[in-house]
């Protein structure tokens, strides 16, 4: 009988942590889309201009798992670095579609 009533809260918990977990997902993808839909195409080109995170960008990627590498990626986890990540995926998107 304990071990079920065990079970049972066990579940129940898990259940409203799961419960939250998907609804802040949902709330983070309309964020993000609602974002994407707001950054024009200038305001793309401007930040891409960034000479600094452009270096930081390239260092990231050719120099990958070495310590220059993540280094970048540390310095590139900042709002500066995440805008400039969307502007290339929105690019990307510009481009491709």
């Amino acid at each position: 009988m304990k071990t079920l009533l065990i079970f049972a809260a066990a579940v129940t918990v898990s259940t409203s942590v799961l419960a939250g977990n998907m609804s802040h997902n949902n709330d983070n993808k309309d964020m993000k889309t609602m974002h994407s839909q707001t950054m024009d195409k200038s305001s793309i080109e401007e930040i891409l201009k960034n000479e600094e995170m452009q270096r930081l960008h390239r260092d990231m990627t050719r120099n990958a798992m070495s310590e220059g590498g993540f280094e970048a990626r540390v310095q590139m986890m900042t709002e500066e670095g995440r805008a400039y990540h969307n502007a290339l995926k929105q690019r990307q998107k510009n481009t491709a579609g």
